[in-house]
């Protein structure tokens, strides 16, 4: 299969992936009759159903004057002025989509010279090039390149449709087996002597950390030196967050009338809702003092207040403004803190390029050690040390959310 969209995978085999990783998920939870069925129905049928896609209004910007080289019919230069017009265009949908290939398609070639980029937040960007302001030459050239990105899209709806008719009955089907498997498991281990936690599905358990202690002299007097349990993120609960604050994200993306206009303190106040509501023995605070200053996110234990979790929202007002707002979250951690998230609202449009230069330059931080992974197209794992505490690792997600202006 030939072009540059629509060409890379066949849908049958993108739905039997979808398919393969729902099963995997579905294996390895603990499903006991604490376990909140309805909201895990409802978070599998979100990651795994197939969103039809659809291309919605063309928004274009102002016309820039530039010129381009040129050869007349001799093979003589000359120089032609021009106008470019930079356009996004909306989706509703899997991006993914672009990615496949229906049983019956069309290839599809993209001129080269519109430099289109399929966003991961849901919009197209491409350049219109003119040679001069004609209204009906733009809408000719717009209306080419909405034909070519929407050729193999009805096909295309129409093969995921049997998939997502079934994915919510494959989910029950799936979980009630994996919950009778792990009724049947709890039964054996009860019946060999083995204890069960009833709550093995919560997310907020704190994990006990035993302090390190200065040796003492040994003596008949000498008592056991008491430990210290200290609640701490697990690395499910901080990967639950991030998913959390991405698909939060994701959805502010798509709804300019949530965040034009709007603060820092505003958009933080809404991912805040998200998490403080999600979890049990836990409260959230915003603008919360935290060692050297206020934080902008921070969860806690509600049983002992302890730290549990820290975030810093910043916009994006250069690489500097972006190396000083590490340095700031770093200055609310202790040693007792462990992840964190730096997450960063891009309200300009060269969005891709803002992201580079963020991957470029984050390793130039004084107390960067590496990177770790790409958790999403726009989020990305990092781990630090403590400016004060050089051996203490903290593990940074810098988030990124494109919210330009309109």
């Amino acid at each position: 299969m030939m072009g540059n969209i629509f060409n890379k995978v066949f849908i049958t085999h993108y739905i039997d992936d979808k398919r393969k990783k729902l099963f995997e998920e579905i294996d390895k939870l603990e499903i006991t009759e604490s376990t909140n069925i309805v909201d895990l129905k409802t978070r599998l049928n979100r990651i795994y159903r197939i969103e039809p896609l659809k291309l919605n209004d063309v928004i274009p910007t102002t016309p820039i004057e530039t010129t381009r080289n040129r050869k007349n019919e001799w093979g003589d230069s000359y120089v032609q002025k021009i106008y470019e017009i930079n356009i996004s265009i909306a989706f509703d949908g899997d991006k993914n989509l672009f990615d496949c290939y229906p049983s019956t398609s069309t290839a599809v070639y993209l001129d080269k010279n519109k430099n289109v980029t399929i966003n991961s937040n849901n919009f197209i960007s491409a350049k219109i090039i003119l040679e001069d302001l004609d209204s009906k030459k733009y809408e000719s050239e717009v209306s080419i390149l909405k034909g070519e990105l929407s050729t193999n899209i009805p096909t295309l709806n129409t093969e995921i449709t049997p998939w997502n008719n079934s994915v919510e009955t494959l989910i029950n089907q799936s979980l009630e087996q994996r919950k009778g498997l792990v009724s049947k498991k709890i039964d054996f281990m009860t019946s060999i002597g083995l204890k069960v936690n009833p709550k093995s599905d919560s997310y907020m358990i704190p994990s006990p950390i035993a302090k390190k202690t200065i040796p003492i002299p040994v003596s008949e007097i000498t008592k056991d030196v008491k430990r210290e349990i200290i609640p701490i993120l697990q690395e499910e609960v901080y990967n639950d967050i991030k998913e959390v604050l991405y698909n939060v994200g994701k959805a502010i993306e798509r709804k300019p009338s949530i965040y034009i206009n709007k603060h820092e303190e505003d958009l933080r106040d809404i991912f805040l809702l998200f998490l403080e509501t999600r979890y049990e023995s836990t409260s959230g605070l915003g603008e919360a003092f935290n060692k050297k200053g206020k934080t902008d996110i921070l969860l806690k234990y509600s049983k002992d207040n302890t730290n549990l979790f820290v975030a810093e929202c910043k916009f994006w007002k250069g690489q500097k403004h972006f190396l000083d707002g590490i340095t700031q979250l770093l200055g609310y951690l202790t040693h007792r803190d462990s992840k964190t998230a730096l997450m960063i609202f891009i309200n300009q449009k060269e969005a891709t390029l803002i992201k580079e230069t963020l991957k470029t330059e984050i390793s130039t931080h004084p107390n960067y050690k590496r990177f770790i992974k790409e958790t999403y197209d726009t989020s990305f794992s990092y781990e630090f040390s403590l400016p004060e505490d050089t051996l203490k690792i903290i593990q940074i997600e810098v988030m990124l959310y494109h919210l330009p202006k309109i």
